[in-house]
């Protein structure tokens, strides 16, 4: 807790209190509210990192930290479970919870301790320079972004023949429910909606094997170019930029439409957020393009993270446990099309343009490792008939 200067003992503070000196010593200059509410928030999510790390405690001096704990607060804030915005993950006891900060919190609160890490280090409160710490947040994220390579080949797991079709089957038998069910019609309506829609959602992903942030990008006017093209659609991959092949499915496209019936609203995406109360607002009728700059509430576009989670779910309703079973994920459905492709005859060049892949290679390195021996057989009974 102190150290020797000069002849003259100098007490060093604890983390805790290294804390507080600053948002009392440090100047926010103009406009300085909002910056200090925001680097408040951030030093309590830090503070609460180092009260659940096992080598940190609050009550520790401030100068024993290691100089890689930015690298280490950022990989606790992508996993820890807390309330605000984010991937949701529990909504037990009527307490919204998400698992993981989003990005753009992750990065502000990084912005704040590295505030704090300077502020201390001009204390010379610090064992360690903010050029040491910058070094040592960068070697730690390539040796973990290494480690994770060599720990994950494929984005899933190997993948049932069977997954489509169960997971479709699932979203089948989802029961619609009923005014003896649920008496009240905003509570039934928003019941009905979320049911509807992911049946619509699995049908949508078995057919085009689109990512889920693609998934999220389809609108209206996709739906109404499939039907009148048979089901197919170019898609432009968000991820890549390349264009992907995929065909809507007549029942693909009859989920599509009673999902959209049923909501009766003008907003131009396809799958979108029910809000609380599962109704359009009422003040006011918002028009298409209102609808599409919104970012939360009914009829702004589903995210990608939503997408997940009602996967998620529907795979524990077709009896797969999402703990054990490594494939079941929204990519899943990109490795059943891909294998059912290929298993009915497509050629690699056939499946790439499909998945949207640039190359041809990484069709055949992901989705294809392994030789189809059933085509081979197939061949090689015609080569060597007599």
């Amino acid at each position: 807790m102190s150290e020797q200067t000069e002849g003259k003992t100098r007490d060093l503070p604890t983390i805790e209190q290294a804390v507080a000196a600053f948002f009392n010593d440090f100047d926010f200059g103009d406009g300085g509210e909002r910056t200090r509410l925001s680097y408040r928030s951030g030093a309590r999510a830090f503070l609460r990192f180092i009260s659940e790390d096992r080598e940190c405690d609050m009550d520790m001096p401030i100068e024993e930290l290691p100089s890689s704990i930015s690298a280490d607060f950022n990989a606790w804030m992508q996993t820890v479970a807390h309330t605000g915005p984010g991937p949701k993950s529990d909504d037990s006891n009527n307490i919204e919870t998400h698992e993981g900060y989003s990005s753009s919190t992750r990065r502000l609160y990084l912005q704040a301790l590295s505030r704090l890490l300077r502020f201390w280090w001009y204390r010379e409160w610090l064992a360690f320079s903010p050029e040491e710490e910058t070094r040592a947040r960068k070697a730690l994220q390539i040796q973990r972004s290494h480690e994770e390579r060599r720990r994950v080949q494929t984005r899933s797991g190997y993948v049932p023949t069977d997954f489509g079709d169960r997971m479709l089957e699932a979203a089948n038998a989802l029961p619609l429910p009923i005014e003896e069910n649920i008496p009240y019609p905003r509570e039934r309506r928003k019941a009905r909606l979320e049911t509807l829609r992911a049946r619509a959602l699995i049908h949508t992903l078995r057919a085009t094997a689109l990512r889920a942030g693609d998934i999220c990008s389809l609108n209206r006017t996709d739906v109404r170019l499939a039907h009148q093209t048979v089901g197919y659609l170019r898609i432009e991959m968000a991820k890549t930029g390349l264009a992907a092949h995929v065909v809507l499915g007549s029942p693909a496209l009859n989920a599509i439409d009673t999902y959209l019936k049923e909501r009766n609203d003008a907003s131009p995406w396809l799958f979108i957020q029910h809000g609380r109360t599962g109704s359009p607002p009422r003040k006011r009728s918002l028009s298409a393009e209102a609808y599409r700059r919104r970012r939360r509430g009914y009829g702004a576009r589903l995210s990608p993270g939503s997408v997940r989670w009602i996967v998620v779910e529907l795979a524990m309703e077709a009896g797969y446990d999402p703990e054990r079973d490594q494939f079941v994920s929204t990519h899943a459905f990109r490795h059943w099309h891909a294998q059912r492709l290929i298993d009915l005859g497509a050629s690699i060049d056939e499946v790439q343009s499909v998945l949207g892949h640039a190359r041809a290679q990484t069709t055949k390195d992901v989705y294809a490792p392994e030789p189809n021996v059933s085509e081979i057989l197939k061949w090689e009974k015609s080569v060597q008939s007599p």
